[in-house]
């Protein structure tokens, strides 16, 4: 590999990310605006009274729809019938929903606490087809002596970022359907940390990699099967997951944003092309290393929609995303380095054993992109 190699491929990758950023603004039917967030719960005290600030997707709520859904809004009829109500005609709707709803959110100070509906404020109707946040009100009479604040969050409700307000570092975390805060200190000092966030969000990007399906294991395995050798793969593997990071922080900080279905297809295609690749070339060339790290960004921006289904603290992002991506690109290593060493391993170090190894590899790796490429027009 010559030494020019490097400069060269960063000097290209700067005109990568700005054709990407441009191709991503200029294409309105593959931008689209920023993809609905966790409800946000802010909690504070006054006058012995604890009050509950709820900012919500209350048209998702009464249509049972996934308030998190990136795109689940667009085919229910009853939730686009709701967007279109005005504020004196959705507001009766929240109230007969909100009565009943706010028994299952469970709030604990030193005992159970009963919640009273204050009402709800909701915007104009706006453009209807982006997600309209209304705030709804609860407050509950403090106890002598309450000193610790527990929530558990409903099933069935989405994600839920809980903020305290009006104390000294306040605690902000997130919570899922069914999950419970630890006990808050209503005085304050209960904010995590950023080696706490860090350590919260790592084990989720690991599991993330288990519940994605197959396309992140099968787009990692294309870096494996170029060629076998250990530098080529390094260096591909280090700049997908560069393209990793630097995608889920756009997408994060909403800098791009990408529909999921075409999103599902770009990386299915990125599968059979990478694989594709393989078999043309075995050397790792520049094209080849931009083509990798346009695929980690890509992905990156894909994982952005789980990252937003969690929950993300609004004054933790940076060391989620670190966090969260972390524990992606640990997992896709473990892949790659596994499937790796066993390639090694069955080869015996034999170059044209490693050859033919990865030319089937590959060619099993494309057959399945093109499948998943087709799959939505075959099977939808």
């Amino acid at each position: 590999m010559r030494d020019g190699l490097i400069p060269a491929i960063l000097c290209h990758l700067k005109v990568l990310l700005l054709s990407f950023v441009a191709a991503l603004t200029l294409a309105p039917n593959f931008v689209f605006g920023q993809s609905p967030g966790p409800t946000i719960v802010e909690f504070w005290i006054k006058s012995d009274t604890l009050f509950l600030d709820i900012s919500l997707n209350a048209e998702a709520f009464l249509a049972g729809v996934d308030p998190q859904s990136a795109t689940g809004f667009d085919d229910n009829r009853h939730y686009k019938d709701l967007r279109q109500l005005v504020s004196s005609e959705l507001e009766p709707k929240v109230k007969a929903f909100a009565k009943p709803w706010m028994q299952t959110l469970q709030v604990d100070i030193a005992g159970p606490v009963v919640l009273s509906y204050e009402g709800v404020s909701i915007p104009v109707v706006g453009d209807p087809q982006t997600v309209r946040t209304s705030k709804l009100l609860l407050t509950a009479p403090l106890t002598d002596g309450a000193s610790g604040f527990r929530l558990t969050w409903p099933d069935g409700s989405g994600s839920a970022v809980i903020k305290q307000q009006r104390v000294s570092a306040p605690y902000t975390g997130y919570l899922t359907g069914g999950q419970t805060t630890p006990v808050i200190p209503l005085q304050g000092g209960a904010a995590l940390t950023t080696e706490q966030t860090l350590q919260t969000f790592l084990p989720k990007g690991l599991s993330q990699v288990l519940t994605s399906g197959p396309k992140p294991i099968l787009l990692v395995l294309t870096l494996v099967f170029l060629s076998l050798n250990l530098r080529p793969f390094l260096m591909q593997l280090l700049f997908f997951s560069l393209g990793i990071l630097l995608g889920l922080s756009a997408g994060a900080f909403d800098a791009v944003s990408i529909s999921s279905t075409a999103a599902s297809q770009s990386l299915a295609f990125a599968i059979a092309g990478l694989a594709v690749w393989n078999l043309i070339s075995r050397r790792l060339q520049i094209l080849r290393v931009i083509a990798v790290f346009a695929a980690g960004l890509l992905q990156g921006l894909v994982w952005t929609f789980a990252l937003t289904e969690i929950g993300v603290p609004p004054n933790h992002l940076p060391p989620a995303i670190l966090g969260f991506a972390g524990g992606i690109v640990l997992a896709l290593c473990a892949v790659a380095f596994a499937a790796f060493a066993a390639s090694v391993v069955i080869t015996g170090g034999l170059h044209r054993l490693q050859g033919r190894v990865s030319i089937l590899a590959s060619m099993v790796i494309a057959g399945a992109g093109v499948f998943l490429t087709v799959e939505p027009w075959l099977f939808g």
